[in-house]
């Protein structure tokens, strides 16, 4: 299929029951990461499979890493901290994460290693980290633009003291966190300035921790010490992923109902749980069982009214979902420090801002320092559709624009669906469930091969 063809978005009055929510993909990846470079075999129970960790997969089976997938489970034996690429080139896709956290690993490699990525992936912010590197002891030689994929990793990272702006993106401090315990000498990453993200950060020590790493991080963590040392192999259990379930999450706010949504676990450090603190504080319910792994979303609101403002900076994956379940809150309905988004695979605020306006949203962006930063809104109960929305080729924007598209009184036109393959492979499936229909603008097809 195109990725230029539609989706028709049918309205729909209220949703089903139940649904599954895909597990975490950046705890998926984080461990995938610890265990390819780990001596011995480790095993992640409850994995995401979906694009960006088979890009990552790939990576690591690139430098030595052996990865079985069995139901359920992936079965890693790694590479003793060995960087040894069977290939000259690591294609990185569009993944963010993948791209820096091997522009990273490949200064440990005793030949010089090529990380490239696709055209979107080739346009975002590098350079910071690259200038990081190069402190720490590395050669990077850009290939085509300076400061940006594709490049040339010559090796010579040993270790020491860098500096990094922590309101760029929390991924390059995870690749050299990743990185540093395989150097000579241990590494202090200084944290500059305001830190956007950090549950990330927070994220990656975990698992660093798990593997048997050791280091040193201070309050306000502006400061982390990494020592050298072997990455042991370990068990790891990934929890259902916090920024895919904000789509079905955000469907239970606005349609009344109860909700109840698989594969979820109070237990975890990923900020985007977040969602859960901005249902409670619209007047939703939240009950977890943990002993089953699933929670319930208890709507009893007959309509959203009030008030509110979300700082998102510690969330901003859910900055786009949140202004899907804010189109729909009578009031004023504000959100801020999503910042950072600027520098994701779209940027993020300016298109939600764009596309929603033309559902007939009143919705204003908000900047800080001269970039966008927020937004406010004052929704209406619903809007009369009949938009032709754009995702930006960007996977959060589409599922966000999806499910605003939920309440309108006609059908939506949304391009970019194909890109849920990104995060959540099964999301239409997940939808259908729960009863909403779609189909292909150019086709009848209702069930979609994605």
């Amino acid at each position: 299929m195109s990725t230029k063809k539609r989706l028709k978005v049918f309205p729909t009055a209220s949703i089903g029951n139940i649904a599954t929510i895909p597990s975490s993909k950046p705890e998926t990846q984080r461990a995938i990461i610890a265990a390819s470079l780990a001596s011995g075999t480790s095993y992640i129970y409850n994995d995401l499979r979906c694009l960006e960790t088979e890009t990552m997969k790939k990576a690591c089976r690139s430098i030595g890493a052996v990865i079985e997938e069995q139901p359920g489970r992936l079965v890693v034996t790694g590479t003793g901290g060995l960087i040894k690429p069977e290939k000259k080139v690591i294609d990185a896709l569009g993944s963010g994460l993948v791209f820096r956290v091997f522009a990273a690993l490949t200064c440990f490699t005793t030949t010089p290693a090529v990380i490239t990525g696709d055209d979107v992936l080739r346009g975002r912010v590098m350079e910071p980290l690259f200038v990081a590197l190069e402190g720490l002891g590395a050669h990077i030689s850009c290939i085509n633009h300076s400061g940006k994929a594709p490049i040339v990793n010559w090796g010579g990272y040993q270790g020491g003291e860098c500096t990094i702006e922590g309101n760029i993106s929390s991924q390059f401090i995870t690749a050299i966190l990743f990185c540093a315990p395989l150097a000579k000498q241990p590494t202090v990453v200084n944290i500059r300035g305001e830190i956007l993200s950090l549950s990330y950060i927070k994220q990656t020590l975990e698992t660093l921790g798990t593997a048997g790493i050791a280091f040193e991080v201070n309050a306000d963590y502006s400061r982390i010490k990494v020592y050298p040392g072997q990455y042991q192999s370990a068990n790891y259990t990934i929890v259902g992923d916090y920024t895919s379930s904000s789509y079905l999450i955000a469907a239970g706010i606005i349609f009344p109902g109860t909700l109840t949504l698989k594969n979820m676990n109070s237990k975890s450090l990923q900020g985007e749980r977040a969602i859960l603190k901005v249902a409670e504080a619209l007047g939703v319910k939240v009950e977890f069982n943990d002993a089953t792994n699933e929670v319930r979303i208890i709507n009893n609101l007959a309509e959203l009214k009030g008030e509110y403002h979300f700082d998102a900076s510690d969330y901003p994956n859910i900055v786009p979902t949140l202004a899907a379940i804010g189109a729909y809150v009578q009031g004023e309905f504000k959100v801020t420090g999503g910042s950072i988004t600027r520098l994701h695979k779209s940027p993020r605020i300016e298109a939600m801002v764009t596309e929603l306006v033309k559902m007939g949203v009143a919705i204003e962006p908000l900047f800080k320092n001269g970039v966008y930063d927020g937004f406010v809104i004052r929704g209406e109960p619903s809007y009369a559709g009949d938009a032709v929305l754009s995702a930006w080729g960007d996977h959060r924007i589409f599922m966000s624009l999806f499910v605003a598209s939920l309440r309108c009184q006609q059908i939506n036109e949304l391009d970019g669906y194909q890109d849920v393959h990104c995060s959540f492979p099964d999301f239409f499936q997940e939808f259908e469930r729960l009863g909403v229909s779609f189909e292909e603008s150019s086709t009848a097809a209702k069930h979609l091969e994605v």
